[in-house]
């Protein structure tokens, strides 16, 4: 249908079987094409895996942060924790895939029982130290049915029973722990407007590009002679100017 496809492998976390990702790898790789997917952050960790996702065509990869505190995400897993255990490597791991011409989407939850007001501050702060190519921000959703729901529930802090309109990811269904309603509605429009405006998005994307040129120079030039032939790096290219 188009002569240059763009593609979403639609898997909650694509990577987590690392050898059958680099078997999917190679494979892609010889298709010449342009694609996106979800993963979590222990992609950054397999150096091997990191340089396959550019060879393979891989655009970006949209990583769940949640939080950027410990505190803020504490519990949120609640069989391991893995997250919150992982947010002090969160710069690392952002900078390690974008190295390879790799974008990630960071997806950020507001509301969570460990934060407060102080949280829009800090995820605005998190977003503009990262250097994130593109930023999701959503608010806490208890959906009916699920355990979250029944806990808040029990614990009184559903404001309408069986909403399902306020189930868009941006309505607050419940009484935060931390905050009023009203702080957590005011603090999604504020860090919205801020983190999508025309100009914190563009500066967003021309240090991702300044970056990877960088890198690219690093790296010598009988690399980017062989670059220059790369349809990823003529993309990058072409986006930065």
């Amino acid at each position: 249908m188009w002569s240059r496809p763009f593609i979403e492998f639609a898997d909650d976390n694509t990577f987590v079987n690392k050898t059958h990702s680099k078997e999917l790898l190679r494979a892609v790789a010889k298709q010449d094409i342009r694609w996106f997917t979800e993963t979590d952050l222990s992609v950054a960790d397999d150096v091997e895996l990191l340089d396959m996702l550019r060879d393979a065509g891989c655009a970006e990869v949209l990583i769940g942060f949640e939080g950027t505190t410990f505190s803020g995400i504490d519990g949120l897993e609640q069989r391991t924790n893995w997250k919150a255990r992982r947010v002090e490597s969160y710069l690392e791991a952002i900078r390690r895939i974008q190295d390879r011409g790799v974008r990630v989407n960071g997806c950020f939850i507001l509301g969570l029982d460990g934060t407060g007001t102080d949280s829009f501050d800090a995820t605005w702060e998190f977003v503009q130290k990262s250097g994130l190519y593109d930023v999701q921000v959503t608010v806490q959703t208890a959906f009916p049915g699920t355990p979250l729901y029944a806990r808040l529930k029990q614990d009184g802090r559903i404001l309408r029973d069986e909403a399902w309109e306020l189930c868009t990811l941006f309505d607050v269904n419940f009484q935060p722990a931390k905050m009023s309603v009203a702080e957590l509605e005011a603090g999604l429009r504020w860090l919205g407007g801020r983190i999508y405006s025309e100009e914190a998005t563009k500066a967003r994307r021309a240090e991702f590009h300044h970056n990877y040129r960088r890198k690219l120079r690093q790296r010598g030039s009988s690399q980017r002679t062989a670059d220059a032939f790369d349809p990823q790096y003529q993309t990058s290219i072409n986006e930065a100017r």
